[in-house]
């Protein structure tokens, strides 16, 4: 067992940055004790004379004791770069440097004692728990956080999981001074999940959008059967046949792909309309959409939340939308013990949302990446719990960081790759990070995204 000695300040971030690198991600047993010095200190149980001893630098915890959530917590920008093999630290990082986000670069040794420049704990509160998203106050037109306004994204890391390297070299560390350590073995997971913002085509029971897109089907995508299935879908909408409706067959196209190869489907459906502008009219509790809701869990995947605009932050919209979506479930026999989801548009406030998802008694959250770039927001491709950062203790809610969603990848307005080779790339380099920590691999891909041959073709690769 270890023991971990921390200083007084900012005691319950310290222990939760401990539980979650400590426990969590290395699944070692520890203990943790407060004492008067200025850095965190490990050692193990029943060591005597000149025993083994990492110290860590605690500069961030140090700060926020003083300027909880101000500018004066921050990381400094530019920031500094260490090369831990100069220092006879192999680490399984992405690159030979890693950001020194708080502490400086650098390992000192003497005998038995090694210490950390490096604040490997704070650094990783620091991304774990978006504590930078309630300082900065940039947001872009849906009142998100973008990530031009992040450090890792001013810093160039933000395709690299930051938290993941940092772990990996208080790995090595620990592994120098005590060589029989054994860590909790891992293995890479693939999450595909599907935002079901449109179940059925609504716009399919109005002529003139029906004729729309199927002279899109043509001009774009040179597809006269696309374009008849557009024109037969309006038609036989008018008899509530969904036979042609290419989102709602989207839906079993995803199942069937995904049972090919071996995957589980999370399928997360807006439960209750709360913004005119971006969602449909539609209730889960309604005859269509809790048929819908059965066949797919009949299928072996799973049903989750999807909680609408305007929740993010609004707690009467936020449980209403909890609320018809278990009933819904609960009528057709449908397990709600293990809901998770994620935020509609991945609007998401790291005051209130979490704490919205966690006294609602969902498992987990998975709305933590950004729309405009893919990458780590998080910082890792693990799953963690998250912190709440006003009530400044643990939450059970797990966050599952979302790595790539396919919109932010192929649409003009964000990273503009489309359907191209250079797109499948994208979402090669992030599997081979992934699989390089064992981590999880979270895909969002909407089902009403998958009209064309061009993006079918790109998700099966993905597959």
């Amino acid at each position: 067992m270890l023991i971990v000695h921390i200083p007084s300040s900012c005691q319950n971030e310290q222990r939760y940055a401990l539980d979650t690198l400590l426990g969590g991600f290395l699944g070692l047993v520890f203990e943790v004790e407060c004492y008067d010095g200025d850095s965190i200190e490990i050692t193990r149980l029943g060591s005597t004379g000149r025993f083994p001893k990492l110290t860590i630098d605690a500069s961030f915890f140090h700060q926020a004791q003083h300027a909880w959530l101000k500018p004066e917590s921050m990381p400094i920008l530019p920031l500094a770069m260490w090369k831990p093999l100069d220092e006879g630290i192999k680490a399984n990082i992405v690159e030979p440097s890693v950001p020194v986000l708080y502490g400086k670069p650098g390992l000192v040794q003497n005998g038995k004692h090694l210490h950390l420049k490096l604040d490997i704990f704070g650094g990783a509160f620091f991304m774990l728990s978006r504590y930078e998203e309630l300082i900065t106050k940039d947001r872009d037109n849906h009142d998100r956080f973008p990530s031009a306004a992040s450090v890792a994204l001013k810093a160039g890391f933000l395709d690299r999981p930051i938290v993941n390297e940092y772990l990996e070299i208080l790995w090595a560390c620990l592994h120098k001074l005590w060589p029989d350590l054994k860590r909790e073995e891992r293995k890479f997971r693939k999450f595909i999940s599907c935002d079901v913002d449109h179940p059925f085509n609504l716009k399919g029971r109005s002529f003139k959008s029906a004729v729309l897109r199927a002279g899109a089907s043509l001009i774009k995508e040179k597809s006269p059967k696309l374009a008849l299935f557009d024109i037969l879908n309006y038609v036989f909408k008018k008899i509530n046949i969904d036979y042609f409706d290419m989102d709602r067959n989207s839906i079993d196209w995803i199942m069937k792909v995904n049972d090919d190869a071996g995957n589980k489907v999370a399928f997360y459906f807006i439960p209750i309309q709360t913004d005119l502008n971006w969602e449909d009219p539609n209730d889960v509790r309604s005859d269509k959409i809790s048929v819908l809701l059965k066949h797919i869990s009949d299928s072996g995947h799973e049903i989750g939340f999807h909680p609408g605009y305007n929740t993010f932050r609004f707690y009467q919209n936020f449980q209403d939308s909890a609320n018809a979506l278990k009933e819904a479930c609960m009528q057709k026999g449908i397990d709600i013990c293990n809901l998770g989801g994620r935020q509609h548009f991945l609007r998401f406030d790291v005051g209130q949302t979490p704490t919205l998802w966690n006294e609602n008694g969902f498992s987990y959250d998975s709305s933590l990446g950004y729309a405009d770039m893919a990458g780590f927001r998080c910082g890792t491709c693990y799953e963690y719990n998250l912190y709440d950062l006003i009530g400044r203790s643990s939450l059970k809610l797990k966050e599952r960081p979302l790595i790539i969603m396919e919109i932010t990848v192929i649409a003009e307005r964000y990273m503009g790759l489309g359907y191209s080779s250079k797109a499948l790339k994208v979402f090669t380099y992030y599997e081979s990070i992934c699989r390089k920590y064992n981590g999880n691999l979270t895909i969002l891909w909407h089902n009403s995204h998958l009209r064309y041959k061009s993006a079918r073709n790109l998700y099966l690769s993905i597959l």
